[in-house]
């Protein structure tokens, strides 16, 4: 089985930790590696709150299929303000990455061949297509990043050129401070495969 280095990060517009609306989580159990990031709409304590209720139910669900997760949170979050998320599952023997997601959360791969993963439109808790899921496979030494919109999503690695080295700790840290957005909260999820 391979080893990962992985890191969760967020910043809060508001700078109080019980007042940022982004939150993400790394589960690891078995072979098996469980990622979600949640960015709930807005900021401030409503949507911390509505964050810490999607976290809650990750935290409960996580070994479920993809698909279904989502569906559950999605009726979980009825109510609410709302939220977009993408979750993944990643295999840590095969390097195979499954993916799903509704909203404007950004799943990056860098590699010898970077792209991005597309999710679905979408609100949860409001109104969502019918999840699917779809996969990808990592090489060691692949980087998966996932990252709010309080990240900005279009940059040229030319002008970052350091921002994907070191510690999964490092490259959130270097996305956030670098491309961490001024007027909203940030989050970002960083994990390399196979170190």
């Amino acid at each position: 089985m391979r080893k990962i280095d992985y890191h969760v990060m967020k910043r809060g517009l508001i700078a109080t930790d019980n007042e940022c609306g982004d939150t993400g989580i790394v589960k690891i159990y078995g072979n098996q590696c469980f990622i979600g990031l949640i960015d709930a709409l807005g900021h401030g304590k409503e949507a911390f709150d509505v964050a810490a209720l999607a976290e809650s139910y990750l935290l409960t669900h996580y070994e479920q299929d993809l698909t279904m997760i989502l569906t559950g949170l999605h009726e979980y979050l009825k109510g609410t303000r709302g939220a977009v998320a993408a979750i993944c599952r990643l295999y840590l023997d095969t390097g195979i990455l499954k993916y799903s997601g509704v909203g404007n959360i950004s799943i990056r791969l860098f590699s010898s061949r970077p792209r991005r993963l597309i999710t679905r439109d979408g609100i949860i808790g409001y109104m969502i297509p019918c999840p699917t899921q779809s996969c990808a496979i990592l090489c060691p030494g692949d980087i998966c990043i996932l990252s709010s919109d309080g990240v900005r999503e279009h940059f040229d690695l030319a002008d970052y050129p350091d921002i994907l080295m070191g510690s999964a700790r490092r490259i959130t840290n270097g996305f956030i401070d670098q491309l961490g957005k001024k007027h909203d909260d940030a989050s970002c999820i960083a994990l390399r495969y196979g170190i």
